[in-house]
């Protein structure tokens, strides 16, 4: 089809249901940091929940986990949850499968029922085999994650989290990232919320999940393209981002192995 059918097929309906889906399979993981006045605040990143055909864990970007560690050495942290009331115990029930900080993912455990409790959805995919196979460059992409923006108290003991999916073209593919590259005037707005403005800070999404648009014999489906390893820069370093210049960066689903271990020699 040619792009303005594509267009009005997403504004009428098929692209809320990917981004909706694509929020359906991940959830933030957040800790809850004591300050020294007493005052509580608040850190998340992202995790999805996955099932390759031989296993279901849990899965975020490494990075959420140094930060948390780090903030447990030198902060107050009360808590680390998922929902209102999971709290994740890296040493024991939640432990961790494995993890990679030069891959930038990690793997822990998630009973189904677990993710039943949180109201979400563990992804499958199309796939016959894992690991699936990468997304072809200049098809489509979505995701989804939950920037720390979002966030807000609701009471001393509710916070809200809101999610920020999008969608495009993986604009770029290589054997270990997968980029999209924000292009806001083709955007549509198809949540009906309007649109984030530019240089809106996504720092949260990290360890969100990235899905191919897969399409075979007029089926609509998905597959797991990759991890979110990086959003759109804010910082006003020259040398960090480059103002309008919106990517978002994932890395490849086939560094899961089927059981959550970390395949390290594709790196």
């Amino acid at each position: 089809m040619n792009e303005s059918e594509a267009r009005r097929i997403m504004a009428n309906g098929l692209g809320r249901a990917q981004l909706e889906f694509a929020t359906s399979v991940c959830a933030p993981l957040y800790w809850i940091v004591r300050e020294e006045d007493g005052k509580l605040s608040v850190n998340n990143g992202t995790a999805f929940f996955l099932d390759t055909g031989s296993a279901t864990f849990a899965v975020t970007a490494d990075h959420v986990l140094r930060g948390l560690a780090q903030d447990q050495q030198n902060r107050d942290v009360i808590s680390v949850q998922m929902g209102h009331d999971l709290v994740l115990e890296f040493d024991t029930e939640h432990e961790i499968i494995d993890r990679d900080s030069d891959i930038d993912i990690a793997t822990f455990r998630i009973a189904k029922q677990d993710v039943d409790r949180l109201g979400k959805t563990i992804l499958t995919g199309i796939q016959s085999n894992w690991p699936p196979s990468a997304p072809q460059q200049g098809k489509g992409i979505y995701f989804s994650g939950f920037p720390g923006q979002e966030r807000m108290w609701l009471s001393p003991s509710e916070i809200s989290f809101g999610a920020a999916p999008g969608g495009g073209v993986a604009d770029s593919v290589s054997e270990r990232t997968i980029s999209t590259l924000f292009d806001r005037s083709r955007w549509i707005d198809v949540m009906g919320k309007g649109f984030p403005p530019e240089n809106y800070d996504f720092g949260g999404i990290s360890g969100g999940p990235m899905l191919s648009a897969i399409e075979r014999r007029g089926l609509r489906s998905w597959a797991l393209a990759g991890v979110i390893v990086q959003g759109p820069s804010v910082s006003s370093s020259v040398s960090e981002s480059i103002s309008g210049l919106e990517i978002v960066q994932a890395r490849r689903a086939h560094f899961i192995g089927p059981k959550g271990e970390i395949d390290r020699t594709r790196w």
